[in-house]
């Protein structure tokens, strides 16, 4: 279960990796109902707001995917003009991060799709290993 402290700990680890591959100023992992798992952050950044808004952005995301039948939601992100907010699909989870450097967003979406397996696995009992992941 993701609340256990182990887990916490691994999630952890790995948003302190996924910070070290890209410009990602915030890292976080939240459950569908936008209660924060685990944090990570550069810069100074409320967790408990990222956290809370990615519950609804999440929900309109899967809304639009449905009705519009791409199957299942993989991302979802949401840009302006001075950086984006990326959340990834992790099961029953969300991966989320947060940049200010546009430019980076196509490496971001990657990673995250990466990690976002890993997680997934790790809340589900189903990795022992957190070794990095090459992408």
């Amino acid at each position: 279960m993701a609340t256990d402290p182990k887990v916490q700990e691994q999630i952890y680890q790995i948003l302190r990796e996924i910070g070290e591959f890209t410009d990602l100023e915030a890292l976080a992992v939240v459950n569908r109902e936008g209660m924060k798992i685990s944090f990570f952050a550069k810069k100074g950044a409320d967790a408990d707001l990222l956290s809370a808004i990615s519950a609804a952005i999440l929900s309109t995301g899967e809304q639009a995917v449905s009705i519009n039948e791409h199957g299942e939601l993989l991302e979802v992100i949401v840009r302006g003009e001075k950086g984006f907010t990326i959340l990834s699909n992790a099961g029953d989870y969300i991966l989320i991060g947060s940049s200010l450097e546009l430019n980076s967003m196509g490496l971001t979406i990657r990673v995250l799709r990466k990690y976002a397996d890993k997680i997934e696995d790790i809340v589900c009992g189903n990795c022992e290993d957190i070794g990095p992941i090459n992408v």
